[in-house]
């Protein structure tokens, strides 16, 4: 159980995309195009304590289940015809503004086909693969405390397909288009990526680099930004995972004047075999670009993952 476990629980928690960007933060249980057993898939891609494996029957007592890839199933992609909820609450924390801004960013996604899904990110994770950042939604703090507008974007409508998969290892392709800002000028533009997850055990390793393509307004900054965020987990227990994500991010256009290395601490909690709450703390630049002190660009990031 803890094999699969750690495989999903990296994926699912902060899967932005969830995946999303980022990689897709739902994961799928299913037999290809089959339906889950007894809902045994979490929010975030994790099976419950205790709880039995489709297709597979129950775990043995201390044992681990058979991998999901081995059973026609996949934790990046939602089955066909399953709904994943994720909703994220960013709070920034940076000195000298605290709470400004305030943000809530939903994730929606759709299993379209069994190695595709569809979805409407807003998080930082969906958008970027990065745990936390301040990234779209509705912005609940208002004008003056660091809102544009109540809802200006980013957001992405964004597409993963699993390119491969096999018991401790999965790929999968993540595009589509994003809108960087809606008000005039409005960004649009694309992002094209690639998840991969890893697991060893009772750790698992993810991957998700990306890179945004600007199509417009790219005089006024809409332009390309590289993004490679590389994240470890442990399950510390059936129901609990913590882990550590890092990474570099910036523009291509003076990457090397204006990268950053963020580091955020994340935990997934398992509520029930649908139901996870999960959070991280996020600094935003440890290393990179001159500016405010390593500990000074920080926020908050937690949420709740559902799935049907």
């Amino acid at each position: 159980m803890l094999n699969r476990l750690v495989r999903y629980g990296l994926v699912g928690v902060f899967a932005l995309a969830v995946a999303g960007y980022g990689n897709n933060a739902f994961a799928q249980d299913d037999a290809e195009g089959g339906d889950d057993a007894a809902g045994d898939d979490t929010a975030g891609g994790d099976d419950t304590a205790g709880g039995d494996d489709t297709a597979g029957g129950d775990d043995t007592a201390g044992g681990d289940a058979a991998p999901a890839a081995a059973e026609g199933g996949h934790s990046m992609i939602l089955a066909k015809g399953k709904i994943g909820v994720h909703v994220a609450v960013q709070v920034n924390l940076s000195k000298d503004a605290v709470a400004k801004p305030i943000s809530i960013q939903p994730d929606v996604a759709y299993g379209v086909m069994p190695k595709l899904d569809v979805g409407v990110y807003h998080s930082a994770h969906g958008l970027t693969g990065f745990w936390g950042g301040l990234a779209g939604g509705i912005c609940v703090s208002g004008t003056e405390n660091g809102c544009e507008k109540a809802y200006n974007g980013p957001v992405g409508i964004l597409a993963h397909y699993l390119l491969m998969a096999n018991p401790t290892m999965e790929v999968a392709a993540n595009a589509g288009i994003v809108l960087g800002r809606l008000s005039d000028p409005m960004f649009l533009g694309a992002k094209l990526g690639v998840d991969v997850s890893k697991m060893m055990g009772k750790i698992a390793i993810m991957a998700s680099p990306n890179i945004g393509i600007g199509f417009t307004e790219r005089d006024a900054g809409n332009k390309e930004f590289l993004n490679v965020p590389v994240a470890v987990m442990f399950a510390a227990s059936p129901k609990l995972m913590a882990g550590l994500q890092t990474g570099i991010t910036g523009p291509l256009d003076g990457f090397g004047d204006f990268y950053r290395v963020p580091v955020s601490l994340g935990a997934m909690f398992m509520v029930n075999p649908n139901l996870a709450v999960v959070g991280s703390f996020n600094l935003f630049r440890v290393a990179g670009f001159e500016g405010p002190g390593a500990a000074d660009l920080r926020g908050l990031t937690v949420g709740v993952m559902w799935h049907n």
